[in-house]
């Protein structure tokens, strides 16, 4: 699995803050069957840690002690954004950090206040040559009573991707019926951890939210969820909405599994 969205680099934002924190969160993820995890800070705190220059130092310096400590998991670059004007300045100017290098940009939004100018900032994200990818929007008051929102954004071009824990209910009822209606109307194009810790709180696993995701859109939504599109994203190609399946189980072998 390939894991576009995680807090896991130590003493910059709200994940761990210490070194051993943090290579407990990589080996959760590694155990969990993830091959490469993009760390994604919020924008505001790497830009407060030096910007890209202090970022790059950060992420090669973490894979160097995942080698020291022989944890086989690859660390790549990312950030998480706010959507707002700062953001759109950078992608004018070509400064803003994507995920793994590619042309997709996280982005996130106000859980509570629905941005008026969502789809001006998404059109002049792309008019910069970037996809956005809207992280967590089952977690959006606006969104999870208006799903109308999201499938106009994705109409737009926009990259859905929503949280493995909410799946799981551990943001709440509605964020879990939220996040299994997207999934039910094929507004989601990624799965990801968001994971901020090595505790029961937001830990950066995968596999379990997603045999949640096999049983509420099949086996094979489930695979291009967690695998095939994340991996995708890393190479900066195309990525697919999947063939919805309710209920229907597939034969891949997600790590624990008894076949």
């Amino acid at each position: 699995m390939y894991d576009v969205h995680c807090h896991i680099l130590p003493g910059i934002d709200d994940g761990p803050e210490l070194p051993e924190d943090a290579l407990g969160m990589a080996r959760l993820s590694a155990a969990d069957g993830v091959k490469t995890v993009v760390a994604t800070p919020h924008g505001a705190q790497v830009a407060a840690h030096g910007g890209k220059e202090d970022l790059i130092r950060r992420v090669q310096e973490f894979n160097d002690e995942l080698g020291l400590h022989n944890i086989p998991l690859k660390v790549v670059m990312g950030v998480e954004y706010m959507l707002s004007m700062e953001l759109l300045d950078d992608a004018r100017q070509g400064k803003a950090i994507t995920l793994s290098g590619s042309q997709y940009v996280l982005v996130e939004i106000d859980f509570l206040q629905y941005p008026p100018y969502i789809n001006e900032a998404i059109f002049q994200l792309q008019l910069a040559g970037l996809t956005p990818v809207l992280a967590h929007p089952e977690r959006q008051a606006t969104i999870q009573g208006r799903p109308d929102l999201l499938e106009g954004l994705v109409s737009q071009g926009v990259v859905s991707q929503i949280t493995g824990g909410s799946v799981l209910g551990q943001f709440g009822q509605q964020a879990q019926r939220s996040a299994e209606q997207l999934l039910k109307l094929n507004l989601v194009h990624l799965l990801a951890s968001d994971g901020h810790t090595a505790t029961e709180n937001r830990p950066p696993v995968m596999t379990e939210a997603l045999r949640k995701v096999e049983t509420l859109v099949g086996a094979e939504a489930a695979y291009i969820l967690g695998v095939a599109n994340p991996q995708a994203v890393l190479g900066g190609l195309p990525l697919t909405l999947p063939t919805i399946r309710p209920g229907r189980k597939g034969r891949f072998p997600w790590p624990g599994r008894r076949q």
